[in-house]
């Protein structure tokens, strides 16, 4: 043991003994002692206030109280002081109920006056020793285990523990808690520039600015990388945002200085807070400044941004958006119509170009939907219905084109496989039709126009409410304007004809509902 002064308090009653242990200590050249003395219990106690002693030495008899209850007062008051108590011979048990107490060791009178007294003296202060290392070594690791390495601030799981903790007391006071999430702007570019130990150099400089900046009841922690967050218990938004700018405006007009080597480095911002509407939980802050901090990084760094500027600036974005958007598609609806429409009359042409003299199915079609129109009207439906049977009903004989011209022409009454063949129209057409990919609404339109209301029409014998309903606004339109028009083998109908059998026919071929309905339309007009 290297030779320094060891502080000892005495507390003996017997004058000639404590003149003895000064004596017996004093005789060893590698150590060097001070003394003070005590008398009474109350005077140890008051003595050790303040563990300035490296040793205290005690009589268990003293004038005022038994070095036990001593010990007891020691303990309570967390005097770290090593104490060895000294006992009457014979009296060994009380030495051992006193090291349980927290006494270091314990001796006899007669001991006292050997060297084993030294040697005592010798193991309490090594064991303090020891003990004040071991506690010195634990604060080092738990300071190791919440702060940040290089920084020195709280690291990232420290600070996750403490935004949790400041979340729940806000929480429970109903008290305001901000946060501030910044981001060092381009510090790659310092690295692989300037190499990682400046950076380091820089990142160590940020955390001494930010400490200068915050009050000491805000926590600042090093969330990753050249990211730093601060926790602010008991303070709004604005608070946060002065102090945010405080902080960008500390980093814009600082310099970075290291041997020869001089950089300035802003930093982008975002600030969350619990007056944020979505807030439901701690990790919801950390989101929020996530947000509004990359959204400051995209207004071009160096700047400060909240979670509730990035959602008002979203919204207004959405709306602009919302707003081409419709108006894009009001356009593309106008020129996919337009390709309709080219499409349905090229489809005319073509028809005519095949076949000679088939004018009057393309003339059909184009009353067909006419007609066709009016009931949709009538009936009130919407203005894209109406347009997609207008459409189905311009096409609905485009498959005619695959049925022989003999058939068609033909003078007189079908016969049962003529009309068999015939009948394929429907089934031709939509698959001539649905190549395109532009009338998928009204394919279903077309290949159902000849079904009948109690359903014993084609291709599939769908009945009543079974047949689509534009399909049966279809049948209506195409049975009128067959009777009303001459053929090769009939004569057209009268109006009032042509209503009595649309009328004698409702129910059986034809929709009822509809059948009234298209009745009043041909009466007003």
């Amino acid at each position: 043991m290297p030779k320094h002064d060891i502080h000892i308090l005495l507390a003996e009653n017997n004058h000639p003994n404590i003149k003895a242990i000064k004596a017996r200590l004093t005789g060893y050249n590698d150590l060097s002692y001070k003394f003070d003395i005590a008398r009474t219990g109350k005077d140890i106690l008051a003595k050790t206030d303040g563990n300035k002693f490296d040793l205290v030495l005690m009589e268990h008899s003293l004038s005022d109280i038994n070095g036990i209850k001593v010990l007891d007062e020691i303990s309570k008051r967390k005097v770290e002081t090593p104490v060895i108590i000294i006992v009457e011979e014979n009296e060994e048990r009380l030495g051992v109920e006193a090291m349980d107490k927290g006494a270091y060791d314990y001796l006899t009178q007669n001991e006292v006056m050997t060297v084993a007294l030294s040697r005592a003296i010798r193991r309490a202060i090594q064991r303090k020793k020891l003990e004040d290392d071991i506690k010195e070594s634990l604060k080092k690791l738990e300071k190791m285990a919440i702060k940040d390495g290089l920084t020195g601030l709280y690291n990232h799981n420290h600070f996750k523990e403490i935004l949790r903790h400041e979340y729940k007391k806000a929480k429970r006071h109903i008290e305001p808690l901000s946060c501030i999430m910044l981001d060092l702007d381009h510090f790659k570019s310092v690295n692989d520039t300037y190499g990682h130990q400046f950076g380091d150099f820089v990142l160590v400089k940020c955390a001494e600015i930010l400490k200068k900046q915050v009050r000491d009841t805000d926590f600042t922690a090093r969330y990753g990388g050249e990211e730093f967050f601060i926790v602010l218990p008991n303070t709004n938004m604005d608070g946060a945002f002065i102090l945010a700018e405080r902080i960008r405006n500390a980093f814009e007009t600082n310099v970075f200085r290291k041997g020869a080597v001089s950089k300035t480095v802003t930093v982008s911002i975002g600030i969350s807070s619990m007056s944020d509407n979505n807030v439901a939980g701690d990790t919801d802050l950390i989101t929020n400044a996530d947000r509004a901090l990359y959204r400051a990084k995209w207004r071009g760094r160096n700047n400060v941004c909240t979670y509730e500027e990035t959602e008002f600036e979203k919204a207004v974005y959405i709306k602009e958006e919302e707003e081409k958007i419709k108006d894009f598609s009001l356009k593309f609806e106008n020129v996919h119509e337009s390709i309709k429409e080219t499409c349905i009359e090229s489809a005319h042409s073509i028809l005519r170009e095949l076949n000679n003299g088939w004018d009057y199915i393309n003339e059909h079609s184009l009353r067909v939907s006419r007609y066709a129109e009016k009931l949709t009207r009538g009936l009130s439906m919407s203005e894209e219905d109406v347009n997609v049977i207008k459409r189905a009903a311009l096409l609905h004989d485009i498959g005619m084109v695959g049925i022989n011209e003999k058939i068609l022409k033909k003078k007189g009454r079908l016969s049962e496989d003529e009309y068999t063949l015939l009948k394929r129209h429907s089934n031709i057409g939509v698959k001539i039709i649905e190549r395109t990919k532009l009338f998928h609404k009204e394919l279903p339109i077309i290949l159902h126009h000849h079904e009948r209301f109690d359903g014993s029409g084609y291709p599939h014998k769908l009945k009543g409410e079974n047949i689509p309903y534009g399909a049966r606004v279809l049948a209506i339109a195409e049975a009128f304007d067959v009777m009303r028009s001459n053929s090769v083998y009939k004569k057209s109908y009268s109006p009032r004809g042509a209503v009595t059998e649309l009328k004698n026919c409702a129910g059986t071929q034809f929709d009822p509902h509809m059948v009234d309905v298209f009745i009043k339309v041909v009466n007003k007009d």
